[in-house]
């Protein structure tokens, strides 16, 4: 088995993973296979300048109580993360007993002898650094998150592991602890454990990182007099766009972001169930004591707030229903309450889930972070995708493309101002699909504590207010042409784009600040409408013999059942499994 998967990764290497993440997978993968093995495998040589040691056999035994090392490492998908470890333990703010690590994200092989040592294996020798590594700071508690095969929860546990609860049930990702505190002495420590478990289920395994997670807000508060309307839905031509559909009941939109007002009253309305990641305690509302505590209210008005109602503002999809998740606070929250909230996204059937927030200092996307926003894009909504949109951000920077908006399942949108010039704060780069005039007139939370002194304000800016936007019309879209797919739609809105006038795109139609252009709303609609498959017919009535009655003497109609589909299943070993997720990663454009 480890000498099979040896030459095999040695096959894909070059083209999937940097030489360094491949041996490091292999040392991981093979170590765990060792459990059934009489004796210690050798792999065979790579093709690569790096040379593996002979593997030493792994027992399935639970290791004696650890001291915290220093350094560690583990896997992040296919890139190798380093951490270090930079004190003890300590209580926060928030009562929360919480370690503070160094992580050197694409870490060089260099930095694995301290991943070696705690799978178990052999060092590694290396020729030298093989890529400069990102170096990010975060926090760690006791905590792991563990994605397990189907039915595997018990060869798991077995290995001196509780299951906390599960975080997206439909990837099979877990929170996991020691179920002995002496075994492990942090997260960090049992997921490079777990690392080494393929053998028991475990298809992969990281500490759960408590990070900075900040809104897209606005870089400045402008001083200059605003229009007192809604600018921004008269250049979209949204009136027009109204006149052909202006959304539905049954198509929702989730806002990740502070938390809403829920009893605002051009809000009150519109919002079904909502979550707090943040607080166990929570319903979804703001916490008046965070900063820019009035974002996700701002955003969520700018989507569907009530319309036609003789108050306030109108929202981009007026007769969307909304939900609002708080996962955004002053303070690091783990990487469990992403996953969490783009869970609630999948479970609660969102058209829709808008995002104006990114990872603080262009950290690289978490990968169980990524595979959630994933499965949410290809099998939320009812199987046909939801559409994930995500502010590009505000730091004039170029987005990198390890980052949370440059996933393949994301639509990352910029901002422009009145004239449809770019801002001067918007990031830009190969990840931005489009850009939205940023929506500057929106809902407040009421009685101050927001961006102005009413229920309402003129001040929302920045890439944060652009994203509902964009957010808005995606609704608009899947609620009237509800047969296609999320990537039907990224195409779609790419397609019927209005191109920006001061734009220079490349030979494939992207400018790195514009993207593909200006989202245009009534275009996207009208192409959407047309685009829709033509309705199934229904199927034939099943051949009567009897005499055929009177109409006054039916007393019903016969419905012939659809005839049942099947879906079968293949069965591949977790070494294929690996290869074939990360031969599937691709880029959508």
């Amino acid at each position: 088995m480890a000498r099979t998967l040896a030459r095999l990764v040695g096959l894909v290497a070059p083209s999937l993973f940097s030489a360094s993440t491949a041996l490091v997978a292999l040392a991981a993968l093979a170590a765990s296979t060792a459990l059934a093995a009489p004796t210690a495998p050798v792999p065979p040589a790579l093709p690569t300048a790096v040379a593996v040691s002979a593997l030493p056999r792994v027992t399935s035994t639970v290791p004696t109580a650890p001291t915290a090392a220093a350094s560690s490492a583990f896997l992040d998908g296919a890139r190798l993360v380093a951490a270090e470890r930079l004190g003890a333990p300590s209580v926060d703010a928030q009562g929360r007993r919480l370690t503070r690590v160094r992580l050197r994200y694409d870490a060089s092989f260099a930095h694995a002898d301290a991943f070696a040592h705690d799978a178990g294996v052999a060092p590694f020798a290396s020729t030298g650094d093989l890529r400069a590594p990102r170096t990010v700071d975060a926090l760690v508690d006791h905590t792991a998150i563990v994605q397990i095969s189907p039915g595997a929860e018990a060869a798991v546990e077995a290995a001196g592991v509780r299951l906390v609860r599960p975080l997206m049930p439909a990837l099979g990702l877990w929170l996991a602890e020691s179920a002995d505190a002496d075994h492990d002495a942090d997260g960090l420590a049992l997921a490079v454990r777990l690392q080494a478990e393929v053998a028991r289920g475990v298809e992969q395994a990281v500490p759960n990182l408590y990070l900075r997670v900040r809104p897209a807000a606005e870089p400045f508060t402008p001083n200059d007099p605003m229009l007192p309307d809604q600018w921004y839905l008269n250049k979209l031509r949204m009136p027009e766009t109204w006149g052909l559909h202006r959304g539905d009941p049954d198509t929702r939109v989730v806002i990740v972001d502070t938390g809403c007002d829920l009893g605002h009253p051009d809000l009150v309305a519109k919002l079904d169930t909502s979550l707090d990641v943040v607080s166990p305690t929570g319903d979804g509302s703001y916490a008046a004591s965070d900063s820019g505590a009035g974002h996700g209210t701002a955003c969520a008005g700018i989507v569907a707030a009530a319309t036609d109602n003789d108050e306030g503002i109108a929202g981009v999809c007026p007769d969307c229903r909304l939900s609002c998740v708080r996962l955004l606070a002053d303070f690091e929250l783990p990487v469990s309450a992403a996953v969490e909230a783009f869970d609630f996204a999948l479970r609660t059937d969102a058209a829709v889930v808008s995002n104006s927030w990114g990872y603080d200092k262009g950290l690289p996307v978490p990968q169980v972070v990524a595979d959630a926003v994933d499965k949410v894009f290809r099998d939320g909504r009812g199987g046909k995708g939801a559409l994930v949109i995500f502010a590009a951000g505000n730091d004039s920077r170029e987005i990198e493309p390890q980052e949370i908006q440059a996933l393949p399942s994301v639509f990352a949108i910029g901002a422009v101002n009145h004239w449809g010039d770019k801002t001067t704060f918007t990031n830009f780069g190969a990840a931005v699909s489009l850009v939205a005039p940023a929506g500057t007139v929106t809902t407040d939370i009421r009685g101050g504590g927001g961006y102005s002194s009413g229920n309402y304000t003129d001040l929302f800016g920045g890439t944060s207010s652009a994203c509902p936007v964009v957010a808005g019309v995606a609704a608009l879209l899947a609620s009237a042409a509800p047969e296609l797919t999320a990537e039907h739609f990224y195409d779609l809105m790419i397609r019927t784009a209005s191109p920006a006038d001061l734009a220079v795109p490349d030979e494939n139609g992207h400018d790195p600040v514009y993207g593909y252009g200006v989202i245009n709303p009534l275009t996207a609609l009208t192409t959407a409408l047309a685009e829709r498959p033509p309705p199934e017919p229904e199927p034939p009535s099943p051949p009567d013999d009897k005499p055929k009655a009177d109409a006054a003497d039916e007393g019903g109609c016969a419905f012939a059942p659809a005839p049942a589909r099947s879906i079968g299943g293949l069965g591949f070993s977790v070494a294929a499994l690996a290869v074939a997720a990360y031969a599937g990663r691709r880029r959508r454009r």
